[in-house]
């Protein structure tokens, strides 16, 4: 079993990503209420992952092994929980699946320093989180068709470092304890999910400045 020597530390973390997505979406159907507790250690093991890949040697696994782990936490499991809640929109739910993945393979074969579309992790975040706080079904649907469409889009999003990514760990951490933490989450998505916006506005009005002057 050569695979295993090609295994590296960041990989193993990449691979509890998976069991922990498939450990929630198990809940989702048994224990509903502590599901979330699973996504959001996915979550944080997704972000350790890429932090321990920066500092130490990369495998020759761990692009293509990313990308399969977070079809289960940050595809299936949201695309999952909307037709879980809201089987009237199962429509949109497969959308949601099928963007994502598409998304996940687009990573696969560009090279970019930025993202291009939003990540996976933040759309998963988003809807997650308006279906936990019981949002309308309306809200759920925009959500889910918005961050649908901004995955496959060609905006470009920026790499947040690992190390700066503790803060949002931390809010994870008290997201499996408080359901209100998720109103933040999903500040932080629609914030994250704004950039390509804000930055068209500043270059905008640094263009009518000179324009101006």
């Amino acid at each position: 079993m050569r695979i295993f020597r090609e295994v590296s530390l960041a990989d193993s973390l990449t691979v509890l990503n998976a069991l922990l997505g498939l450990t929630a979406l198990v809940y989702s159907i048994y224990d509903y209420k502590n599901c979330f507790t699973f996504f959001y250690l996915a979550l944080i093991a997704d972000g350790l992952d890429g932090w321990i890949a920066s500092k130490t040697e990369k495998g020759r696994l761990g692009k293509e092994l990313d990308s399969l782990a977070d079809t289960i936490s940050f595809a299936v499991f949201p695309a999952f929980l909307i037709a879980l809640k809201h089987p009237e929109i199962f429509a949109l739910s497969s959308l949601l699946l099928a963007f994502s993945i598409l998304r996940l393979a687009r990573f696969n074969v560009i090279s970019n320093q930025d993202f291009v579309g939003v990540p996976t992790t933040v759309s998963a975040m988003m809807v997650t989180s308006v279906i936990r706080l019981d949002f309308p079904l309306e809200l759920v649907t925009i959500s889910a068709l918005v961050f649908s469409v901004l995955m496959i889009s060609d905006f470009r999003y920026p790499r947040i470092k690992a190390t700066k990514l503790a803060p949002i760990g931390i809010l994870l951490i008290f997201a499996t304890l408080y359901s209100e933490v998720c109103y933040l989450l999903i500040l932080i998505s629609l914030l994250y999910a704004s950039y390509p916006g804000v930055k068209r506005c500043e270059k905008l009005l640094l263009r009518s400045k000179r324009e101006l002057s």
